[in-house]
């Protein structure tokens, strides 16, 4: 493969930024920390997070405000990629939006049912007001699911969320199907973007990369359900992403199994359960983002495609940004390191 100017600098530049990620250290320094003023102090003298942080004043900062800011850094990072003459940058900048507005969406429908949206305001995504058609500046002020409706009013997400709408007041929204709907929306739209901007080798490695996720993230939610939720079968078949490699039939099998052992048994003798499902990762929930760890570090350091090198650092930054908001997280309710540290993800 000749690779042009471009495609080496986003290579080489994408290699170097990651090489300045945090290492075990800074994870098992900013675990030590008593309490988030630290870990703010620690990120900004010690870390390459000194850039987004430098203005802040780290010994009086709200927790959700220091998150925003971290969150910040995903972004910049895109664009400091992005500048290279890549053509389908900004279609993976896309994905990138619609991933996170969904999240946010996610995010303050789980607020409401608490009733704290008011606390929405401390973590607003400043930087994706200039992206995005969703009014997030309306976000923190919403008191029902139809202030929601009306802040995504024109966006694609209203007429997603509209069969949504409650019946009757204080009516319990279901976050699960809501989740179902948003997630296949994004899936659909990466599998489009590699399939009309991708090809050869590159576009196979990226629908398998997605598709490896997505199979995990469907054993995961089938998992959870079954064992954390009174709910029937039909149900679990309405929250299921309709992509990946294991197929319908195959899903079904384990939505419609009445032995959990059984069905634990199947799911790792499953294609994708050999490979994935006996890494010993402390908790299933973490295995998707395992998985996508594992496979992104080995594309970093070996991929010529610069696509596939692109999206791997986005992987690698966004579980590095995970992992500080749950060292954030577990100081701010003075959790034992060592129970942070099984939600690091290294």
């Amino acid at each position: 493969m000749i690779l042009s100017y471009a495609s080496n600098a986003v290579l080489s530049k994408a290699r170097a930024m990651y090489g300045k990620r945090l290492k075990e250290r800074d994870y098992l320094n900013l675990m030590s920390c008593d309490n988030v003023s630290e870990i703010a102090s620690y990120l900004k003298h010690k870390t390459l997070y000194f850039d987004i942080l430098s203005a802040i004043n780290e010994n009086d900062i709200h927790r959700g405000y220091l998150e925003d800011i971290i969150k910040r850094k995903l972004f910049y990072d895109f664009a400091a990629l992005g500048k290279y003459d890549l053509s389908s940058g900004e279609h993976f900048f896309s994905y990138i939006i619609t991933k996170t507005e969904i999240q946010e969406i996610i995010h303050i429908i789980m607020l409401l049912a608490a009733g704290k949206t008011n606390e929405y305001f401390y973590s607003m995504p400043i930087f994706l007001v200039h992206h995005t058609k969703i009014d997030i500046n309306a976000f923190s002020s919403i008191k029902s699911f139809d202030d929601l409706l009306e802040a995504t009013k024109k966006s694609v997400y209203n007429k997603m969320l509209m069969p949504f709408r409650p019946r009757i007041i204080n009516e319990p929204v279901d976050i699960s199907q809501i989740e179902a709907v948003l997630y296949t929306y994004l899936y659909d739209l990466i599998f489009h973007i590699t399939d009309k901007y991708t090809k050869g080798k590159t576009k196979a490695e990226l629908n398998n990369l997605f598709n490896t996720y997505v199979d995990l993230s469907n054993i995961v939610r089938i998992t959870r359900v079954k064992k954390f939720y009174h709910v029937n079968d039909e149900y679990i078949e309405t929250i299921i992403f309709p992509f990946g490699t294991l197929g319908m039939k195959t899903l079904r099998g384990y939505i419609y199994s009445k032995d959990h052992k059984q069905m634990m048994v199947d799911m790792k003798n499953s294609k994708v359960g050999k490979k994935w499902l006996s890494k010993g990762v402390d908790t299933i929930d973490k295995i998707p983002k395992y998985m996508r760890f594992i496979r992104s570090l080995h594309n970093i350091r070996f991929s010529v495609s610069p696509q596939i090198v692109l999206m791997s650092y986005i992987f690698l930054k966004e579980i590095e940004i995970l992992n500080i908001i749950n060292i954030i997280e577990g100081v701010r309710y003075k959790l034992p390191p060592d129970e942070i540290k099984a939600m690091i993800i290294q």
